[in-house]
């Protein structure tokens, strides 16, 4: 995102107050991907259950992922957090499903659709 999206971040800010957002594709450096929004504390608390639900070695990331829950986001965010989701097309090396939660820097996101 080279020039600051205002509509994005009023939808992720949204989402931090309301706790869950919609669904949205962007593409990111080609790649697009598909998920549904996720406020940040949603995201990093799912992340630190799931690996401290995984064993060792995986479970000694979970602290990180606690610690992340709990830091207020900051404004403008600088990342959009989401969940469930899926590759839909790009020339990467990323598997078709990405599994439950992905993030990326909106810096990166150069367009974006809302369904």
């Amino acid at each position: 995102m080279t020039a600051r999206d205002d509509l994005l971040i009023d939808l992720i800010n949204r989402t931090e107050m309301e706790g869950e957002g919609p669904r949205i594709t962007v593409v990111a450096q080609g790649v697009v991907i598909t998920g549904r929004i996720a406020a940040h504390r949603h995201w990093a608390t799912h992340l630190a259950v799931q690996l401290s639900e995984t064993g060792l070695p995986d479970e000694r990331f979970a602290e990180d992922f606690s610690r992340e829950a709990g830091e207020t986001p900051e404004y403008p965010p600088a990342f959009l957090h989401l969940q469930g989701c899926h590759l839909i097309s790009g020339a990467s090396s990323l598997p078709a499903a990405l599994g439950e939660s992905f993030r990326v820097p909106l810096a990166m996101i150069s367009a974006w659709s809302v369904r």
